[in-house]
């Protein structure tokens, strides 16, 4: 299908101290050039019609725009110096507020930009194509006038993608999962959302990003883009983003092949009366569904079929996920961070690759999390957790193994923090339960493996033909983990 292309992840709309969230920029990208491919930081700017706010609490915004301009200098000297070090790319950036308007995001192709502060979203425009930048709609579900979108000015050309899933939640429609609550300006509008703008012939493709003010760029569950490239550059990436070749996720990296017609995701065709679509989606756990969606409608859904146990459990690589985190919870008033240093390796098996999921709480400007090769069939750990400021209430971390081997392999684990312990589990052990262990007596940290998940149950490929009602429309993908976790792909334009 469209195999040409490499898949990389990254975070293009994130915060930190330099503006209202916390954490230094050079923390935001250690953290990123750890566990992504690129990023973008993109500072709070400005907000030209914010009004006044009970207790005077609009300096909370005000303090925070004049950080930016005050760090301006320093930002775009980070982000220069930080871009094409080891393959990582990183982008200029800065976010601007609109009550009429809505919020948006700005990107810029080069470094060292200047930050402007216009108060009408024509202007902001305008700077953006003399810049070449991308201006990038995000939290669009919530209502228009309270910083959601205004489709009735938004245009394709600075803003081929819009932002469809962040740590405010999922725009796709007003009724899907990660419903708008954790902020002050609402729930999701229905003429707000994504299924309503594709419907009323607007044409644009999908990321998401994290929006984290906590300063951690690619938060598991805030948020994550994916964008198929054709070489890991700066310049590929932003020529992807402006051809919509990118999918969004929520926090899993789920793997996506979608095409239409052999034409990959974001592509527009001429007219015809029908496209036939090809989909091959690689989960991070197990698959609950594929989803197409055509004029609104899901018109093809296909199911993950039932994890096969037994003899060719093993004849592909297998995924496991190692977990840890819990410990006791806010009512013991106990809150406290916990430390993690662990070892894995694989025994009479091979580590083919891992996955971090590494979420955004709590916020420690010097602690970091590292999960790195040990060998070539080994891991080290460094993390840490702590049900303080925890996303929706979950303090863990996790990473996914993927492993060739057989029912005789075994991943080994030395737990050195917070106490020492080792243990070893076979993958036949696994196919049937997972495995809890604790760090001591209630209500101690705990970490687990999770029940191992076979290749049949994590992948689902297929193809279908899409009738279009008078020769155009939008088709696009959505799939569905059976964790929850979500993954869109950009849709493809058809007329």
């Amino acid at each position: 299908m469209t195999s040409q292309y490499q898949i990389l992840y990254g975070d293009i709309h994130n915060h930190n101290a330099l503006g209202y969230g916390v954490g230094s920029l050079e923390r935001a990208i250690d953290i990123a050039r750890h566990h992504l491919d690129f990023f973008s930081f993109t500072g709070h700017s400005h907000w030209h019609d914010m009004e006044p706010m009970e207790g005077g609490r609009e300096a909370h915004w005000l303090n925070g725009f004049r950080r930016l301009e005050e760090g301006w200098p320093a930002v775009q000297n980070l982000i220069a110096d930080a871009n094409g070090v080891d393959d990582f790319s990183a982008f200029l950036g800065f976010e601007w507020h609109s009550s009429t308007f809505g919020d948006q995001c700005v990107v810029f192709p080069e470094d060292y930009r200047p930050l402007i502060r216009p108060n009408d979203i024509e202007t902001l425009r305008g700077f953006c194509r003399q810049e070449r930048a991308l201006m990038i709609p995000h939290h669009l579900a919530y209502p228009k006038g309270h910083r959601g979108v205004n489709w009735d000015v938004f245009n394709c050309d600075c803003s081929p993608v819009v932002e469809i899933f962040s740590e405010h939640g999922n725009s796709e429609d007003d009724r899907g999962a990660f419903p708008f609550f954790n902020h002050s300006m609402g729930g999701r509008e229905t003429t707000n959302t994504v299924a309503h703008a594709l419907d009323s012939g607007l044409r644009f493709g999908f990321v998401a990003s994290s929006d984290s003010h906590s300063g951690f760029p690619g938060a598991h569950g805030e948020g994550l883009m994916a964008a198929l490239v054709k070489e890991n550059t700066r310049d590929a990436i932003l020529d992807a983003i402006r051809a919509r070749r990118t999918y969004a996720l929520t926090g899993d990296r789920i793997g996506i092949d979608f095409a239409a017609d052999g034409a990959p995701m974001g592509t527009f065709l001429g007219a015809r009366d029908s496209i036939e679509i090809a989909y091959d989606v690689r989960g991070r756990d197990e698959m609950d569904v594929v989803e197409i969606i055509s004029g609104g409608e899901i018109v093809h859904r296909e199911f993950a079929p039932p994890a096969r146990l037994g003899g060719d459990t093993f004849a592909e690589p297998v995924q496991l996920r190692l977990e840890w985190g819990w410990g006791p919870w806010g009512d013991l008033a106990l809150e406290r961070t916990c430390d993690w240093e662990m070892e894995v390796v694989v025994q009479e098996g091979r580590l083919l690759n891992f996955w971090p999921c590494l979420q955004s709480g709590p916020f420690d400007e010097d602690r970091r999390h590292r999960i790195t090769r040990n060998g070539s069939d080994g891991l080290s750990i460094r993390s840490f957790t702590s049900r303080r400021d925890a996303y929706r209430g979950n303090p863990n971390q996790s990473a996914i193994l993927e492993i060739a081997g057989d029912a005789q392999t075994k991943v080994a684990l030395s737990l050195r923090q917070p106490v020492e312990q080792k243990s070893e589990m076979s993958l036949a052990d696994l196919e049937l339960t997972s495995k809890n262990f604790f760090t001591g007596p209630f209500p101690k940290e705990a970490y687990q493996w999770h029940r191992l998940v076979p290749l049949n149950a994590s992948r689902i490929a297929g193809r279908c033909n899409i009738p279009l009602q008078g020769g155009q429309g939008h088709v696009y993908l959505r799939a569905r983990q059976a964790n929850g976790q979500l993954a869109w792909a950009s849709p493809v334009f058809v007329g």
